[in-house]
Formats: structure tokens, sequence, C-alpha cells
């Protein structure tokens, strides 16, 4: 099992069985109103720690979760439990479980793309969202239609375990470390991808969810129709190595409510690379949509 940031060690972590597989969370337990937070690839809960601490002193409830497959939760074999439709289940289960009727969803990376579609088609549940990083499906397939093939190669090469790892991995890692020159935690990853066990974590998001089974879902069943109808903001970092600033700029485009957008300096994990930039944006963000 994956040990967190040693920063995080101060918020005690809990555990609970959401549709028959084991997640660990954090939970600041205090009377305010809730907000959830769902990180991305390749890290665990531990990635919002200046966040939670911060958003605690607003007043709010906040609960953190850990991806299955990631950090301490549960690491399911079965490669169709990571798709996007599963794991945006999940998150309405686990609602349920905590009880909480609805919460503020802050999301980043591939936790914004399973909750862009969590979002549509459960709103009910969610007084507002914020989508760090990564913006609708659609607009990203987009990109990728339109001329930035080359800058999401990496979904291909993720989506093949072996080869993505070589390639990371040789030359003393050299790739890897330019790649996440900008992530903080750079090292305690790449310690996990070479010495800790289990690799689930590296790929498992492109191979439970490959483009073309997004290109089915948005253009050719349902979820084509689904829109936002809660308050949403974007908020992009202008040096980030993975991401187009285009395919989170538009996605107001799906937003039948409030749209705000913020773009500010920084890379891919702007959250740790920049927290107090970061936090006065959320804070402020949350503030305007403040539940009645």
């Amino acid at each position: 099992m994956d040990q967190l940031h040693p920063t995080y060690a101060p918020f005690a972590s809990r555990r609970v069985t959401v549709r028959g597989v084991d997640y660990a969370f954090t939970d600041t337990g205090n009377s305010g109103f809730p907000v959830l937070l769902l990180h991305g690839w390749p890290d665990d809960r531990s990635i919002w720690r200046h966040q939670l601490p911060y958003l605690q002193s607003q007043g709010f409830r906040v609960i953190s979760v850990d991806w299955i497959g990631h950090g301490e939760s549960a690491i399911p074999t079965d490669t169709r439990r990571y798709r996007i439709s599963e794991l945006g289940a999940d998150t309405i289960a686990l609602l349920d479980t905590l009880q909480l009727d609805r919460v503020h969803l802050i999301a980043h990376d591939y936790g914004a793309t399973v909750s862009w579609e969590t979002v549509a088609n459960h709103p009910t549940r969610f007084s507002s969202y914020c989508a760090l990083s990564v913006g609708h499906t659609v607009e990203i397939l987009q990109d990728i239609a339109t001329g930035h093939l080359l800058r999401y190669l990496w979904l291909i090469l993720h989506g093949m375990d072996r080869a993505s790892r070589y390639w990371y991995l040789s030359n003393e890692a050299q790739r890897f470390r330019h790649k996440f020159a900008a992530h903080p935690d750079a090292e305690r990853i790449l310690e996990k991808l070479t010495h800790g066990g289990d690799t689930t974590f590296w790929t498992i998001w492109e191979k439970a969810n490959p483009s073309y089974d997004a290109i089915y879902r948005h253009f050719f069943t349902e979820q084509r129709q689904k829109r936002i109808t809660v308050p949403t903001l974007g908020l992009y970092s202008r040096e980030d190595e993975w991401m187009t600033e285009g395919q989170l700029a538009r996605s107001y485009k799906h937003v039948d409510a409030s749209w705000r957008y913020e773009s500010m300096r920084g890379g891919h994990w702007v959250q740790l690379e920049r927290p107090d930039e970061v936090n006065a944006i959320l804070g402020s963000w949350l503030a305007q949509v403040e539940p009645c």
C-alpha cells in the first residue's frame, strides 16, 4: 500500500466500501458545507495537502479521496472497473455512503475528466464544480483533431504499460525527470514507479478509457446531450506541460450555468507549485457560489 506524502500525515485516513471496493479518504469532519477534492494522474489525495487545511480554515468540511488503483485505496484487477462511468458511479455512491446531499466539487487532471461527466449526469448532487487543468472531453478531442495530436501522444503511450515505463525510465529516467520537472513530488512518484510494487496507477486511466471509447460515448450515445447545469470554474496554468489551454477555455460551450475562467502562471500540478495563489482563487470561487 502506498504511503501518502509525509506532510499529509496530520490528517487521519479513513476507509469506506463503495460499490464493492475499498476507498481511502480524508474527512476533516467539521460541520461546514462539504467540499470534495478529486486528484488525477499519477497522484493520490495528498496532492491537495495545501488546499485541505486552507479550505478547512475557511469553514468548509473537506473530503479528499484516493481513486482506486492509487494511494491507499484498493487496486481492482479488472480494468473495466476504472472506466470513467464506473468512477462517476463511485463518486455518487461515496456521497450516499457519507450521507452528503450536495457538495462543492474540485477536481484535477483525470479527476476532472471523471467529474465533467459526473456533474452532467447528477447535477443535483453538486453546488458547484471547479476543473483544474483539464476541460470537457469533447474539447480535448477537438484539440487532437485540429492540429494538436503531437501534444497528446502521451495518451497513446500511456496505454502501453511496458513501453510507457521503458520510455520514461530509460537512460536513468531522463525523460521522466524532464517531463516531471515541475512536479514537486516527482522523486516520490519515480520511487513508486521503479520500486513501489504495483504500478497500476501509471497506465490504468488510458487502458480503461481509450480514445475511441470517449469518441463513441460523447458523440453517439445520450452522453452527448448532457450539459453542465451548475456554476463552473475552469482554472488553467499557462506552463502546463501536458494540456493545451484551448481545451479548458472552450469548455464553457458545455455549461448552461455561470462560467468563470482563470489562467495563472505555473505547471500542470499548480496546486502544489503555487498553492497560495490557487487557494486564493478557490476561496474567491467558493465565496461566490456559497449555497444559501
